[in-house]
């Protein structure tokens, strides 16, 4: 019988094991990334993909340092970043009012609650058509659309974050005399914070693909639209670079919400 591993002292904690560490996972993620960046230059140098329809890593950074720096590349990165800051201050306010006007309303929760599910699964891709028909090649028109997806995305999850609030909580909070005002104020939002940033990274996200979707299928400009022009020219590697200027500004506000969320937060005990 193997003998049981010894106790580990009292006080002393055990040391993560070298795989486990933050430098071996680091190392890991990177080694991942060169490896299919090589992995993906070699196919295409050895004419293992079509370069026309895959592009190559080489390809991709020559076609960043070209585009990015461009007149249209500003241009369009100014059309889609304004669709998508209108859209997603609009829906995040509009939406994150409905959801606490909910969660603490339960006569009005069972009255538009179950109209949430329907309304939210419908593919909002479906609906650009129809937006372009009633507002034209505009703005407008991209903004309803992520407005629609971040509006009833946030007003369920601040609906949700509402009614997990412990209830015990709650009665205290009542029993002591506070007020709807106090009480959303003073117990509710700093109990629903860390949901609330939650839905709010996710939605400036939707609110990107939301304005892009739309540029894509019609518009006057914005970076949608300079996706459908380079791949319909085979500007692959255009194409990609467009695709790492998409991923760099939703990583850059991913990190921006990280940070006001800990600052929100730091009166929470880890």
């Amino acid at each position: 019988m193997r003998p049981a591993p010894a106790a580990t002292p009292a006080g002393n904690i055990a040391r993560p094991r070298a795989w486990q560490s933050r430098t071996f996972i680091n190392a890991a993620r990177v080694l991942i990334c060169v490896a299919f960046l090589a992995l993906w230059e070699i196919a295409s140098r050895q004419g293992w993909v079509e370069e026309t329809l895959f592009g190559r890593p080489s390809g991709v950074w020559t076609s960043m340092l070209e585009y990015l720096p461009s007149e249209r590349s500003l241009e369009s990165l100014r059309a889609t970043g304004a669709a998508v800051g209108v859209s997603f201050v609009i829906g995040s306010i509009s939406g994150t009012l409905a959801g606490l006007i909910l969660g603490l309303s339960p006569t009005l929760n069972s009255i538009f609650g179950p109209f949430l599910a329907p309304i939210n699964s419908v593919p909002r891709i479906a609906l650009a058509p129809l937006f372009i028909a009633w507002f034209g090649l505009t703005m407008t028109a991209k903004v309803v659309l992520a407005v629609s997806i971040v509006f009833f995305i946030l007003t369920e999850n601040a609906r949700s974050a509402v009614r997990s609030v412990d209830a015990d909580l709650m009665t205290m909070a009542r029993v002591v005399g506070l007020k709807r005002a106090s009480l959303l104020l003073k117990v509710v939002l700093p109990s629903a914070v860390p949901t609330m940033f939650a839905g709010l990274r996710l939605t400036f996200v939707y609110a990107l693909l939301g304005v892009v979707a739309s540029e894509m299928v019609a518009a006057t400009g914005g970076l949608g639209q300079d996706i459908v022009l380079y791949s319909s020219s085979y500007q692959i590697n255009t194409v990609f670079a467009i695709l790492v200027e998409l991923m760099a500004v939703a990583i850059v506000m991913n990190w921006l919400f990280n940070a006001a969320e800990r600052r929100l937060l730091v009166w929470q005990v880890s």
